[in-house]
């Protein structure tokens, strides 16, 4: 998982916290430290840092993506270069074979974006092209077939695309007119296509309204319109599409939210709604408190998180929440083993408890 913040205090611009730690100096250049048993930290060995090194790339980093088991660098010219686990060909250099060492991976075009999940690679060029790569077990590369593809493959598409965005095994993109496509596992109906049949080939999601965000995580999705609408379809286990049943869902079915949405943010089996108006909503699985609603129990219907202050940003964790709201106070809920929540203790909580 990706999670970048500023490190000021080393003259860096981005970490990501994960077993395995990359940071972005100022001028570009990259440094490692960490676990590497999947050879991720691309230093020429499978050998752990506790210290931070620097990479051998000589380009300016831009940004890292950073996957369980293989690692993408884009730099600030558009060039992309991946190490790591091989196994599907999910780094795009036409070999089965892991990589010690950032590889640069061969394609013409300048890169704008890398989406990286379960083995398989969607990578999104300037000029919106879409090439995938990787695991294709469900068709989730929509090349209109299950094979998996060692080499970044152009996908076939009339559309340029926006934004594309991979769930388990399944894939969305939007377009620049926020059309939203679907592929790969379907067996939820998560690609809200209105069946259970898997795609191997981008199909339109019939919804009339523009939509501006796709959120996938598990079996389950989120599509946020431009107008603030927010719909849901997949998985619907512990109730976290708000539809007051645990009934899964192979059509989009829109959310009943009074508030024009903002944001959501969801983790396995449970969801936040952020609205324009700073609120917070919460329903889905709640064993950890991580609701924060005072309690333990699941809800399927939304329900407003009690705080008195405009709510920013929510984010999730495992089985926890985060959030920041407009004066920049920090407060967190939910699962605190190890004392993860940041509020002094290992013990959980079931309401937001200020951490900052």
């Amino acid at each position: 998982m990706e999670t970048f913040c500023r490190l000021s205090a080393v003259g860096a611009d981005k970490i990501n916290t994960d077993l395995d730690v990359f940071i972005i100096a100022e001028t570009g250049a990259l440094y490692a430290y960490g676990n590497n048993y999947s050879i991720l930290l691309g230093l020429g060995d499978n050998q752990h840092r506790s210290a931070l090194t620097r990479m051998p790339l000589e380009e300016s980093a831009k940004t890292v993506i950073n996957g369980s088991i293989s690692v993408f660098v884009l730099t600030v010219s558009g060039a992309l270069y991946a190490c790591g686990n091989n196994v599907y060909g999910q780094l795009g250099l036409a070999e089965d074979d892991g990589e010690l060492e950032l590889q640069r991976v061969p394609l013409k075009e300048s890169v704008r974006a890398v989406e990286l999940k379960h083995s398989s690679t969607y990578v999104l060029a300037v000029n919106g092209d879409l090439y995938t790569c990787g695991s294709n077990f469900y068709g989730q590369l929509g090349l209109g077939d299950n094979e998996d593809r060692s080499l970044l493959t152009k996908v076939p598409l009339k559309e340029s695309v926006k934004t594309v965005v991979a769930g388990y095994n399944s894939t969305y993109f939007l377009t620049v007119n926020g059309e939203l496509y679907a592929c790969g596992y379907n067996s939820f109906g998560q690609l809200g296509l209105g069946d259970n049949q898997d795609r191997s080939r981008f199909t339109k999601v019939p919804l009339e309204e523009s939509v501006k965000t796709v959120v996938s995580i598990d079996l389950s999705s989120f599509f946020l319109t431009r107008s603030g609408v927010l719909y849901a379809c997949g998985s619907n286990y512990y109730g976290q599409f708000g539809l007051g049943d645990n009934s899964d869902q192979s059509t989009l079915r829109k959310v009943p939210i009074e508030e024009s949405v903002k944001a959501v943010a969801i983790g396995i089996g449970y969801a936040f709604i952020l609205t324009v108006g700073g609120a917070l909503y919460a329903c889905g699985y709640n064993r950890y408190g991580q609701l924060g609603l005072g309690d333990n129990s699941d809800r399927s219907i939304f329900t407003k998180v009690p705080l008195d202050e405009s709510v920013k940003n929510v984010s999730t964790g495992y089985n926890s929440t985060y959030v920041t709201t407009v004066s920049g106070a920090v407060y967190a809920c939910g699962c605190n083993w190890s004392g993860s929540l940041g509020v002094g203790d290992s013990q959980d909580r079931s309401i937001l408890t200020r951490t900052l």
